[in-house]
């Protein structure tokens, strides 16, 4: 089985530094043609199945995708993005002036530091397992499979994957529409690519969460 995680296209809360989250920012122009242009590189691939956060900026870089291949995605909000609760807007600048102390407890320990009011990434981590595990219980050997999530839900379970310290998810980086292979095989699930942007070269903004 190939699994292909897909990051959404670019939003304008992407191109500010400020913390998505959960919250339903829709893809700027930029993240249209990303959107498009991730779906053409994965038109030749015969994908059987697609699968969506369900947040708008994931669902709309889905639907690209989805009208390109002939394929309807499947909401899966298991696939969303950490929930930041109150960094929610804000840029790293505005977080270490307005919430010190929580930040400096971020910094101790990143993967188990509760965001106030949402989520850590060791829960975020959690309830990634829970869609991976039921993509791999679905879909055969020889399935080609995509799904469009988030920077931070693709780096914990990459995090799983090559058993690597969740409090390093920070070491990796995902470009908006950029595609992440994951392979399973008879020893379990392996990285084939990491942060494939080619697609998308010219077209990618320092981007945050």
């Amino acid at each position: 089985m190939r699994l292909l995680f897909v990051r959404h296209g670019e939003t304008p809360w992407n191109v500010t530094l400020q913390y998505q989250g959960q919250a339903n920012i829709p893809l700027n122009e930029r993240g249209h043609e990303q959107a498009r242009r991730v779906a053409a590189r994965l038109a030749p691939l015969g994908a059987v199945a697609l699968y969506s956060s369900d947040l708008a900026r994931a669902w709309q870089t889905a639907e690209t995708i989805g009208a390109t291949l002939g394929l309807a995605p499947v909401a899966m909000p298991e696939l969303r993005e950490i929930d930041v609760g109150q960094w929610e807007g804000l840029t790293p600048e505005e977080l270490y002036r307005r919430f010190p102390d929580h930040m400096a407890e971020y910094r101790r320990d990143p993967a188990r530091t509760v965001r106030i009011g949402g989520e850590s990434y060791a829960q975020l981590q959690a309830r990634a397992l829970v869609a991976l595990n039921r993509l791999q219980e679905t879909h055969r050997q020889g399935d080609v499979v995509v799904a469009v999530s988030h920077g931070g839900t693709i780096r914990a379970l990459l995090c799983h994957v090559i058993g690597l310290d969740l409090a390093n998810f920070g070491r990796m980086w995902l470009d908006n529409g950029s595609i992440t292979e994951l392979r399973l095989g008879r020893n379990g699930w392996r990285l084939m690519r990491l942060n494939d942007a080619a697609h998308v070269e010219g077209l990618i903004a320092e981007g945050g969460e």
